[in-house]
């Protein structure tokens, strides 16, 4: 039996004895030897994974030599797609005829504004929904010279104390008579005088009245036990002295001097919370595709637009309520147009404005005689004139939204609102003292959230609610003026 030797026959056999100066063979010129083993893929694989970009190279028809069938197939479809962009992108094809591929940013998030009425208004923690702040008025019982019945001398939001320096005392200052007599007697002798809107009298000292040059009025009298003053008509001005150390009897046989009058009343100031609810809804489906696609929390996102709102609108509601409030006085506007014209030095003109603000303040303390302004909310265009005052200090404005603090102008924290007219401003008092705030903000309740229900229509819903008060408890500490001649 012949041995035939059996020769094993490799692929490196194969092939010829290349040359020494030959270029080596690399992974990309051996793809017809090259061995792919297919990844395995399941459910839980990520397709663009470990995708890769291609580069762009030629495919030629040699190269599909000893491909497996899947692999032929493959590159046959690559092929098919290269042809195919190849004949559509044509010498006149614009940027316009290619459709962008859109690419995504993170989700942006939503706006919400800062709670910042605080800062204008006097706080109050409501116990109640319906909070009483009791105080008490002291009040004139009896009208005497200046002074009339009803006139609050003192209380915790105003102070007319000495306004009338008389009132105790034994001088009446430009008491109003009406066809009849003083009210305060006896009236001593030689302390009249009496003015009827165009001339001044005098008594005498004997009953008898003079005018201004001494000549004695004919008919004209005062009787100083009852007080009637006779011959001179209309409405008379009278300012006098009386005997108030006298316990009487009078004319009518009454006793007791006669004298002012005061008495305290009992009031209060009377904040009602009133209810501000949100109900917000969305889907199972959003939710989901929130935090898969987004990583966003949907729950959250609702919470903070709805607590959002119910912000801005405690603070809308705050300034609205303070621009109604206030007392408008045009003399204190500002006219703009001759800095617009060009027709002065701004800077110079500018304290013109500050002198206006600086009136505005003192005619408020001049009013209540308890507080001096310390807040300004304004417009837009105000606020341009405002902050190119050489005493302005500007606060960090880069992250407003809604109403915000500006800034500081001297005594005043300055708070812009979009919401107003864009030429107004508004001055009032905010202080740690209630007594001494214009308006007061109470917060009975704050905002809460339900727990978020799923329905089986696959829809989640939310509610929100909150319960709050807005008073305003003096007016007299709020007054408003203009820009007036700006664009």
């Amino acid at each position: 039996m012949a041995i035939t030797k059996r020769t094993r026959i490799t692929a490196s056999s194969r092939m010829p004895k290349r040359p020494a100066n030959a270029r080596p063979v690399t992974a990309s010129r051996m793809i017809n030897r090259a061995s792919v083993r297919p990844r395995s893929i399941n459910a839980g694989t990520s397709i663009t994974a470990s995708a890769k970009k291609r580069t762009a190279g030629s495919v030629m028809a040699t190269s599909n030599v000893k491909l497996t069938e899947k692999q032929r197939i493959f590159c046959n479809t690559l092929r098919a797609n290269i042809a195919r962009s190849n004949r559509s992108v044509m010498a006149a094809t614009n940027t316009s005829n290619i459709m962008a591929k859109p690419a995504f940013t993170e989700l942006l998030p939503l706006f919400v504004q800062k709670l910042i009425l605080p800062e204008i208004m006097g706080t109050v923690a409501m116990t109640s929904r319906q909070q009483l702040i009791p105080y008490f008025k002291f009040i004139a019982e009896n009208t005497k010279g200046v002074t009339s019945a009803g006139d609050v001398f003192s209380s915790p939001f105003t102070n007319r104390q000495g306004i009338d320096p008389n009132f105790t005392g034994r001088v009446v200052k430009d008491e109003t008579v009406t066809g009849g007599a003083i009210a305060y007697t006896p009236v001593l002798p030689g302390s009249v005088s009496i003015e009827d809107g165009t001339n001044k009298y005098y008594d005498n000292g004997d009953g008898t009245i003079v005018n201004a040059e001494g000549t004695v009025v004919e008919g004209a009298s005062i009787d100083y036990a009852t007080g009637a003053i006779a011959g001179i008509a209309g409405t008379l001005k009278v300012s006098y002295e009386y005997d108030n150390e006298t316990v009487g009897p009078d004319q009518n046989g009454k006793y007791g001097a006669k004298m002012g009058k005061a008495y305290f009343n009992l009031d209060e100031i009377n904040l009602v919370a009133t209810a501000h609810q949100l109900a917000c809804y969305w889907s199972i489906y959003s939710a989901f595709a929130a935090s898969t696609e987004w990583g966003s929390d949907l729950e959250t996102m609702s919470k903070e637009a709805a607590i959002g709102e119910i912000t801005a609108e405690i603070n809308s509601n705050g300034f609205n309520t303070l621009v109604n409030a206030a007392t408008y006085k045009p003399q204190f506007n500002w006219d703009a147009s001759p800095v617009l014209g060009g027709a002065i030095d701004p800077q110079g003109y500018l304290n013109m404005f500050q002198m206006k603000l600086n009136n505005a303040a003192s005619s408020i303390y001049q009013g209540t005689r308890t507080s001096r302004p310390n807040r300004l909310i304004m417009g837009s265009t105000v606020s341009d004139v405002i902050a190119m005052m050489p005493n302005f200090q500007p606060a960090d404005i880069s992250d407003t939204v809604g109403p915000f603090k500006f800034g500081k102008l001297g005594q005043y924290d300055v708070y812009v609102d979009p919401n107003m007219d864009m030429n107004t401003w508004v001055m009032l008092s905010k202080n740690d003292d209630l007594r001494r705030n214009a308006a007061l903000f109470g917060e009975y309740m704050p905002v809460v959230a339900t727990e978020p229900v799923v329905l089986a229509d696959n829809s989640v819903q939310q509610g929100y609610a909150s319960m709050y008060a807005i008073e305003v408890i003096n007016p007299d500490l709020i007054v408003s003026g203009k820009i007036t001649g700006a664009f």
